[in-house]
C-alpha cells in the first residue's frame, strides 16, 4: 500500500505562512513605523541584562538629627556652670520706695558678711541693716533726708526718719563713726565704696 501524499499539506502551510505575513506588512503600513519596545517601570536595562528598579530614598527629617549632625551627649568630663557670687546681670533698685516698711532681716552679729552674700537684708552691730545693691538694696543708701523708715519685728522694730548720710571709699574694713549717733543706719555699696543713710527713732514700735 503507497504512502498518501504530503503535497496538498505543504502548500496549505505555506499559504497560511504568506498570508500571515502579507497581513503584518499591511498593519505596519498603516502606522508606519516599527514597533518599540518599552521596558517596565520597575526595572532598568542594562549592558548585562535586566536589573531591578532602585528607588532614590528621600532624606528624613526629625527633630533629633538634622543634616548638621547627631545630638551631641553630655560629656562626663563636662559640668553644668555654677553661679557666680556676683550675678553678671545686677538688678539694683536705686528709688526708694515710697513707703518703706521693713518686715524681714536676718542677724547675723559674727558673721554678717556670709548672710549678706546669700542675699539677705542683715543686721550686724546692733543697728546697721545692710544688703547688696545687686540684690535689690541700692537704695538703703539712697533715702531722701526726711522720709520715714518703718521696721515692723524683730528688735529694730519701730519708726525712724532719715536725717543724714556718709559715704566712704571702701568696702569692707572698720565700721566709720557716724555724725549724730544714728538708732538706725541703712548701708549697701555705691560704685567702689559703701553708702549708708542715718536715722533717729521718732517713735517705738507699739
Amino acid at each position: 500500500m503507497s504512502r498518501p501524499s504530503r503535497t496538498p499539506l505543504r502548500v496549505a502551510t505555506g499559504t497560511a505562512v504568506v498570508f500571515t505575513v502579507v497581513a503584518l506588512a499591511a498593519v505596519l503600513s498603516q502606522h508606519g513605523d516599527e514597533p518599540t519596545m518599552t521596558p517596565a517601570p520597575y526595572f532598568s536595562r542594562t549592558s548585562s541584562g535586566v536589573e531591578p528598579y532602585k528607588p532614590t530614598p528621600e532624606p528624613r527629617t526629625t527633630s533629633h538629627t538634622s543634616r548638621i549632625g547627631e545630638r551631641k551627649a553630655l560629656s562626663q568630663r563636662e559640668a553644668i556652670a555654677a553661679p557666680s557670687t556676683t550675678p553678671t546681670t545686677p538688678h539694683p533698685i536705686a528709688t526708694p520706695p515710697a513707703d518703706i516698711r521693713i518686715s524681714f532681716y536676718r542677724d547675723c552679729t559674727g558673721h554678717a558678711q556670709k548672710c549678706i552674700d546669700a542675699g539677705a537684708l542683715t543686721l550686724y552691730a546692733g543697728r546697721i541693716l545692710a544688703g547688696h545693691n545687686f540684690n535689690g538694696y541700692q537704695w538703703l543708701s539712697r533715702v531722701p533726708v526726711g522720709q520715714e523708715v518703718r521696721v515692723i519685728s524683730g528688735p529694730l522694730a519701730g519708726t525712724y526718719r532719715v536725717y543724714g548720710h556718709l559715704r566712704i571709699g571702701r568696702q569692707g574694713g572698720s565700721i566709720p563713726t557716724f555724725r549724730g549717733s544714728p538708732a538706725l543706719v541703712l548701708q549697701t555699696c555705691e560704685g567702689g565704696g559703701t553708702g549708708f543713710s542715718l536715722l533717729k527713732r521718732v517713735q517705738e514700735a507699739s
